[in-house]
């Protein structure tokens, strides 16, 4: 009986000392975090902006009189020259109108010279006074009113041979035609959009700026502009900066005007905005970066040789819809994390991933 007891607790140690062996081999926990390095403006939300390649001068064409349009005369990407015709309206109506203006002149015309043949003959009368001056006034009256109605017809006619031109739409300068809608069939009424013109010459970025952005764009000097395709990088400086918001983004839009030879920039490639880096003097941070506790702020540094981090408490000056600006507590060039700030403890090993 003894022996067995022996034996029980020989083997109850060994398992103990194995628990305790495998507890103390358990690898330890090395949680993935991302990171940002205070004070690299280029990491930051907001400080860089998609946009698009734009002409500076951008012209909605639309007729200047209503109609069924019957004619398209150019597709959309075509380049034009100024005065080159785009659509055509169906004339019909226009050319009646032009031939009734024309017959009320005839008519009006013929009125004068009748009026002015009778004036000549009371002159005549009056000389041999076979009638009295009141009658030779009238007259008078009669060929200015007939003169009056000749030219309220010239000037008729002359508003209907505009009509007849504004039936054809033409480019108002050489450019693209960037949009046209003006289908054969579609009945469009004065002044309605039916087609776009880019206008050679100059081109710029079309940006949305935020809310919380204005400002340090208002204050930036130039613009680091870089295109998708590739490229040497532009430089841009802001030509204008809109005074109410979209209604459907709640952004801003602006013009970023690029200087240099803009001619290989093709409409509506891809730009990328980007403030200098001088452009704002304060250490910003991602909201995601901040770890409140207690009413108070922190922060989780990383060590670049034990990949260890560490909870440091930070002064927060302001905050804004993405960014927070830090006051005191991080240097430029930390390391911060900014994910998972609430998963991590004092001096846990950290992974670091790609930014």
């Amino acid at each position: 009986m003894k022996k067995t007891i022996t034996v029980s607790l020989a083997l109850l140690g060994a398992l103990v000392l194995s628990a305790c062996q495998e507890k103390a081999s358990a690898p330890e926990d090395i949680r993935p975090v991302r990171y940002i390095v205070a004070g690299d403006a280029a990491a930051l939300s907001g400080s860089s902006y998609s946009g698009e390649i734009r002409a500076r001068n951008e012209t909605q064409l639309a007729f200047r009189v209503p109609g069924k349009v019957v004619a398209k005369l150019v597709n959309s990407g075509e380049r034009v020259k100024k005065g080159q015709p785009l659509a055509r309206l169906d004339p019909n109506d226009y050319q009646l109108d032009l031939a009734a203006k024309q017959a009320q002149l005839a008519a009006a015309e013929s009125d004068l010279a009748q009026q002015q043949l009778n004036l000549k003959r009371y002159r005549e009368l009056l000389a041999k006074q076979f009638i009295s001056q009141a009658q030779v006034d009238a007259q008078i009256n009669g060929v200015n009113a007939a003169q009056a109605k000749v030219n309220q017809a010239r000037a008729a006619l002359s508003a209907s041979r505009n009509q007849t031109v504004y039936a054809t739409l033409t480019a108002d300068a050489d450019g693209v035609v960037s949009q046209m809608q003006a289908e054969p069939g579609l009945v469009v009424a004065a002044g309605q959009p039916v087609a776009k013109l880019s206008q050679d010459g100059s081109r710029e970025v079309a940006i949305q700026v935020p809310e919380n952005a204005l400002e340090a764009v208002r204050k930036a000097g130039s613009f680091r502009v870089t295109l998708w395709k590739g490229g040497a990088p532009l430089e841009g400086k802001l030509r204008e900066l809109a005074a109410d918001a979209d209604p459907v983004t709640r952004t801003y839009p602006a013009r970023i005007a690029l200087s240099g030879d803009s001619r290989g920039l093709q409409l509506g490639m891809t730009a990328d905005v980007a403030l200098p880096a001088q452009a704002s003097h304060q250490l910003r941070l991602p909201l995601s970066a901040l770890l409140d506790l207690q009413g108070k702020h922190y922060v989780w540094t990383i060590d670049d040789k034990t990949l260890r981090v560490s909870r440091k408490p930070v002064k927060v000056a302001a905050i804004d819809s993405d960014n927070a600006v830090i006051a005191s507590g991080v240097r430029a060039g930390d390391k911060v994390v900014t994910a998972g700030v609430h998963l991590l403890h004092e001096q846990q090993r950290i992974k670091l991933l790609d930014r």
